[in-house]
């Protein structure tokens, strides 16, 4: 073995084999946008995912909702020149769907798989091209939620989409076409040699339209199975494929393996309802001390905390139904100070809070009175914890709990000299009040790398880190630029940035914390336009704020004329 040691070769344990990949297909005549995820183990299936309208950044199921499959999945976006396209057409022109279909057929060839070995998923538009692509194109396995059968008819009625599909005038002609183009391929081949799984239900609002009158379409196929939901918690359209995605992943599940699951017609969920039980039961909710009051949006602006959620008063009166109050209470360090909130809508309350019995708290929603939030002035410094109160005079009800948030968040923002900090989780939201200028610490390592005032356009950049706490991610801290004169404070955020080159020499030794991304500089190295500033001297310090902690160092002074 030679003395001379050999370069460093990639460590393939480093690799995340089944790391999502987007890309942008261009093999056919129309780019198609996509990711890929790669199968785990020895697992040779494919499973291609249509999205459905209103899909988070265009692909359906690209969550966690899929990550127990060990198949290959493929997510497809329909998104053409900003447009939806059902992946077929646009101005009739079906270079999308060839294109679409190249795609997957590069998929499929890069891993060996035939068509026997692929899955279709979709939801509504996307339920519907999985039967399109699945039928015309011989893919075996076909999973469909809620499909749209007479496509034509259904874009013709959202125009935007029907005319960029169909042609600028949507001539009745285009609409039959597409509305037959679904029906037809049924009507040919009765699905023979697929296993198709169609999900759907009564409450969906195009059942009797789109559903119905097309099941007498599937009776040539051997392995038809048709799950229809009736549920106190599926009540629209859009709700079928959440309540199903348990049995739509086994479905997937055991399609990956070769397993083609017999279900035949399934009806799911549960609607046999006591009546006397339910009255009962949310007489007896509404009687005990409880409420429920869940924060879902939150920002802070300016002076002001813009905040909007749910609270309600939980059960239902046997008496009928009654008006009530809101108010959001901020309490901390002996005092309190309540404000009014408006009452607004509240939609799915039904199936988020369902507790034995689906109950729908329309009005149960929250929003503060004006639009411009609430307002933070006249409050010190401090840390308060915000509550609801709700009550109802009619029933002589009137409680209050403490708010929560349905998903964690941490919002950080300077106002002159005082950082507002916003916080809140499943257990608590807190408001916290502090100057802006925090703790001069022995451990800081700090560098002022440039700087300059043009006018009164000031830019600072450099280091600031405290050794200890580590800056490994961009999300690590908020750094903050800060005036301080006899006419007052004034703050600005600031930007960070990686720069390990620059960070490295002011790292002391023995430290072998990670603190690449310690680097803070004004948004796009423009500088902060001192608008608000009034003429004179200020001392300039830049503040990083970090977990429960505020540390500052000085950057010098500067004078504004």
């Amino acid at each position: 073995m030679s003395t001379e040691l050999p370069e460093l070769a990639p460590n393939l344990a480093t690799v995340d084999r089944r790391a999502v990949t987007t890309g942008t297909d261009t093999s056919g005549a129309v780019p198609v946008e996509y990711r890929f995820r790669a199968a785990e183990g020895d697992v040779r299936h494919l499973i291609v995912v249509f999205s459905g309208l209103g899909a988070p950044n265009g692909y359906h199921f690209a969550g966690k909702s899929l990550d127990g499959l060990r198949a290959n999945v493929l997510w497809i976006r329909d998104d053409f020149d900003g447009h939806y396209s059902y992946y077929m057409c646009r101005s009739m022109n079906f270079d999308i769907e060839a294109s679409v279909l190249a795609l997957i057929e590069n998929t499929m060839r890069q891993l060996g798989l035939g068509r026997d070995q692929v899955s279709l998923l979709g939801v509504s538009k996307g339920g519907s091209a999985t039967l399109y692509f699945g039928l015309k194109y011989g893919f075996r396995n076909i999973v469909t939620v809620v499909p749209q059968f007479l496509v034509g008819s259904y874009v013709r009625d959202r125009p935007e989409t029907g005319r960029y599909m169909l042609g600028p005038d949507m001539p009745q002609m285009h609409v039959d076409m597409l509305d037959g183009a679904i029906p037809e391929l049924l009507k040919a081949y009765g699905g023979q040699g697929h296993n198709i799984y169609l999900f759907t239900s009564e409450a969906d609002e195009q059942y009797e339209t789109e559903i119905n009158p097309h099941l007498q379409l599937f009776w040539g196929c051997e392995n038809f199975n048709f799950i229809r939901t009736n549920s106190q918690l599926v009540r629209q359209h859009g709700e079928v494929a959440g309540y199903n995605q348990p049995l739509i992943l086994g479905v997937l599940s055991a399609l990956s393996d070769g397993a083609a699951p017999r279900l035949g017609f399934v009806e799911n969920g549960d609607t046999r309802i006591d009546l006397v039980e339910r009255q009962r039961h949310l007489a007896e909710l509404r009687a005990s001390d409880v409420l429920t009051a869940v924060l879902t949006n939150q920002e802070i602006r300016g002076h002001n905390l813009l905040l909007s959620g749910q609270a309600f008063i939980p059960g239902e009166s046997p008496h009928g139904e009654f008006s009530s109050v809101k108010s959001l209470v901020i309490e901390g360090g002996g005092r309190h100070w309540e404000f009014p909130l408006a009452t607004t809508e509240a939609k799915y309350t039904y199936r988020v809070h369902f507790d034995r019995f689906a109950r729908d708290y329309a009005d149960g929603g929250f929003e503060p009175e004006a639009e411009t939030g609430i307002p933070m002035k006249g409050i010190p410094g401090g840390i308060y914890n915000l509550s609801v109160r709700v009550a109802s005079p009619a029933e002589g009800i009137d409680r209050r709990t403490k708010l929560v948030a349905r998903r964690p968040f941490d919002i950080r923002r300077p106002l002159g000299g005082v950082e507002v900090v916003l916080v809140g989780d499943e257990k608590r939201v807190r408001l916290v009040r502090r100057p802006i200028i925090g703790h001069f610490s022995p451990e800081t390592a700090f560098s002022l790398e440039k700087s300059w005032l043009n006018d009164r356009t000031l830019h600072v950049e450099g280091v600031f880190f405290v050794h200890g706490i580590e800056a490994a991610t961009h999300g690590h801290a908020h750094y903050y630029l800060v005036l301080r004169g006899a006419q007052g404070t004034h703050s600005y955020r600031l930007g960070k940035s990686r720069k390990p080159l620059a960070v490295r020499p002011h790292v002391r030794r023995g430290d072998f914390g990670a603190y690449e991304f310690a680097y803070f500089a004004t948004s796009g190295y423009k500088g902060v336009a001192l608008k608000n500033a009034a003429p004179g001297d200020y001392e300039v310090f830049i503040s990083m704020s970090t977990g429960g902690s505020l540390f500052s160092a000085s950057a010098g002074g500067i004078t504004l004329s």
